[in-house]
């Protein structure tokens, strides 16, 4: 029997359309080195990494890997962790003893060699390439731990005698981002020089370094990024590019002086990350209704607020790849582009070359697009390049940094937006943060009374009984602190006749009632997660106060 094709496979599925489908076999036909269908419908986000597992194992015939397991390290080590990630396989370890989850079936090199070299009795299964290789990654966090720690050691005892410092530093990036960091913060003290990364958006300290080493380690940041290496003592905005994991990450570099010397954080943008659908963002479904009701009007702007930090960019890239679709043109301009967006023209802020979010929106007007995404607006010809287009029947997306929903509308009437402009052109505005989901494998349980609850969360809780069950961060090694990972808490403002209305009259005041009105707010919103045991009690008040 033949075998299904995947592209036929995932349309039966109803995961891709045909016009999809035929747009993602142009591009396979198109490209001098064959491309394999499953990765361009991947790399465009037709299709998630669990539907073309799913997909694959219905080609194969191999069954889909859902099943409990620990990774086999003893099997690791005999086979090489590089030689698993690079072939994307995992040695695991059932109930029925060993098993290898691949993320690609028909490698028969590698299935054949491991029939061949591993005990007898084993299965092979299809798995997500994500988890495999997050399993992995686990397991190479911890080597790449033990050989920073080793060099450190050794230019200790032995001080420097050639590039230990050229690897030291691309051994910490390593770590960083298989640690998923955002940031690496790399600070001199009085006595010593500190290393910390920034990880679900809270700065974890990772080592020290001697402070002699320290000026060193920047000339070989500062050699990297092409700043003078005499110039210490001023301010420096720079950037490079490091390879990690088969694939390139951009840098950012900030340098400031302090009295101890200079400090340097490298901002770890990969502009190659697979885009987080929607559902996955961790929205709940009130929020997702309004979304996708906003989302289907042809024209109006959909503003997400909040902090720095707070996801506002993924949340436009999430709301952004829900949207498009061969018949749309779509362009954007960032600052800077952080995450590659198929079907996009992606323009990035050059102020030297005089290109601004002001100048890029107006431009994008005679360029005819469907939908428009502005990084920010952040002044007022580029609110007033906003509106405009808008009002001329686009769909703009964007972001502004304020703390609530109610706060970008004051926001943008700060930046001479007239109230009636408002009113008639803004869809809705989804305020937004970033909690730490509690460890599934550590957190534990407490029962606590309604009397010693924060009194910002009292009102929250005033309906549940005298004692609350909620849960609490401990600590283990799969995790940092008692937290993995983190989702999203939201309020949203839909701009529906009675907001009109009421921003129109200025009635500005008003529109905080309708939080009473069964809004579900960011204080509500994060109470529910705490009763269905996702986030503490201590981050949701670090969070939202």
């Amino acid at each position: 029997m033949a075998i299904q094709q995947i592209g036929e496979i995932l349309l039966k599925k109803k995961v891709i359309t045909l016009d999809t489908l035929k747009y993602a076999l142009s591009i396979t036909a198109s490209l001098n080195k064959r491309e394999k269908i499953g990765r361009i419908l991947k790399d465009n986000n037709f299709a998630g990494d669990e539907d073309i597992a799913r997909a694959l194992s219905e080609q194969s015939g191999w069954r889909y890997f859902n099943k409990k397991y620990v990774v086999s390290l003893p099997e690791v080590q005999r086979i090489g962790l590089d030689i698993l990630m690079d072939r994307v396989c995992v040695p695991v370890e059932t109930e029925k003893g060993l098993s290898f989850v691949f993320a690609h079936p028909f490698d028969i090199e590698t299935t054949d060699k491991l029939s061949r070299d591993s005990s007898a009795g084993k299965e092979f299964y299809v798995g997500s390439e994500s988890a495999i290789l997050s399993s992995l990654e686990r397991i190479a966090t911890k080597e790449k731990c033990k050989e920073v720690d080793g060099i450190i050691n050794v230019i200790k005892e032995k001080g420097l005698s050639g590039d230990e410092l050229k690897t030291l530093l691309d051994r910490i990036i390593d770590e960083a981002i298989i640690q998923n960091a955002t940031d690496i913060h790399i600070e001199p003290l009085e006595a010593v020089s500190t290393i910390r990364f920034r990880i679900d958006g809270v700065l974890s300290f990772k080592r020290c370094i001697p402070l002699e080493v320290h000026n060193n380690i920047i000339n070989v940041v500062f050699s990297k990024s092409e700043i003078t290496v005499s110039d210490f003592y001023k301010f420096h905005d720079a950037r490079f590019s490091h390879t990690c994991l088969n694939h390139t990450v951009d840098i950012r570099v900030s340098c400031i002086p302090s009295i101890f010397g200079p400090c340097i954080v490298l901002r770890l943008l990969d502009i190659t990350k697979t885009l987080i659908n929607l559902e996955n963002l961790g929205f709940h479904k009130s929020h997702l209704d309004v979304i996708s009701r906003i989302t289907r009007k042809p024209h109006g702007i959909i503003i997400v607020a909040g902090p720095t930090g707070s996801g506002k960019t993924t949340t436009l890239y999430a709301i952004l790849n829900k949207l498009k679709n061969i018949s749309t043109k779509i362009i954007t301009i960032e600052d800077p582009v952080e995450i590659k967006m198929p079907l996009a023209n992606q323009v990035q802020i050059n102020e030297k070359k005089e290109i601004t979010f002001a100048h890029a929106a107006r431009a994008f007007l005679r360029h005819d697009p469907n939908i428009i995404l502005i990084g920010e607006i952040r002044d007022p010809d580029t609110a007033k390049e906003a509106i405009r287009a808008s009002l001329t029947g686009h769909k703009v997306l964007s972001t502004l940094h304020t703390n609530t929903a109610v706060d970008s509308i004051y926001r943008l009437n700060d930046l001479n937006v007239e109230l009636f402009h408002i009113a008639n052109s803004v869809s809705a505005v989804i305020s937004q943060r970033l909690v730490r989901k509690l460890c599934p494998f550590c957190k534990r349980k407490v029962i606590i009374k309604k009397e010693v609850l924060p009194a910002t969360f009292k009102q929250e809780f005033e309906k549940d009984t005298d004692e609350i069950r909620v849960y609490k961060a401990k600590g283990c090694s799969l995790c940092h602190g008692g937290y993995k990972s983190r989702t999203v808490i939201a309020e949203i403002l839909e701009f529906n006749q009675n907001v009109r209305d009421m921003i129109s009259a200025s009635s500005l005041d008003q529109l905080k009632l309708i939080k009473k009105e069964g809004c579900l707010t960011l204080k509500g919103d994060v109470a529910r997660l705490i009763r269905e045991g996702v986030t503490s009690l201590e981050e949701a008040e670090r969070i939202t106060g």
